[in-house]
């Protein structure tokens, strides 16, 4: 059986037509799904009077950074406390080697001077004096942590 002359001609322009649509989207999914390595983060945490959650949250903060896979320190700032945080912190400091404990008395933000400090090419300050209540920190890091278990997709080369 022979279709007429115009039924070809469409049939024939929706074939190439699919084949373009084809080839378009192999080339954006070899182009977009381009894996990038992120660069490594640290985060600056500023804490002052936690003595009774800042183990809890040290800890869970260490967790997130061994089961992220990315680089990652973070450098935790007393902001004077009077209380147990400065002993807690130091002993934390030595079980985790990936944390890295300033005390400082005054009571304006020393984010400037820990910044030689941070070891991340991205740094993050995460302030519990007085910004962060606790159930938002714990969110915040885990959004910033498990990231990189996302694709990455360059943005750049997707519009074609």
């Amino acid at each position: 059986m022979f279709l007429s002359y115009s039924v070809s001609v469409i049939m024939v322009s929706l074939a190439l037509y699919g084949l373009w649509h084809l080839i378009r989207d192999i080339r954006n999914w070899v182009t977009t799904f381009a894996f990038v390595r992120l660069p490594g983060a640290s985060l600056v945490i500023l804490v002052r009077n936690l003595e009774y959650e800042v183990e809890d949250l040290i800890r869970y903060l260490a967790n997130e950074m061994a089961d992220g896979g990315q680089e990652c320190d973070a450098v935790v700032v007393d902001c004077g406390s009077d209380d147990l945080t400065p002993i807690i912190l130091s002993r934390l400091a030595v079980e985790i080697p990936a944390l890295t404990v300033v005390s400082t008395e005054r009571v304006a933000r020393p984010v400037t001077e820990v910044l030689p400090l941070c070891r991340g090419a991205v740094v993050h300050v995460l302030d519990l004096t007085s910004r962060l209540q606790i159930e938002q920190f714990t969110a915040v890091v885990a959004s910033l942590l498990r990231q990189n278990h996302r694709e990455v997709v360059i943005r750049g080369k997707a519009e074609s």
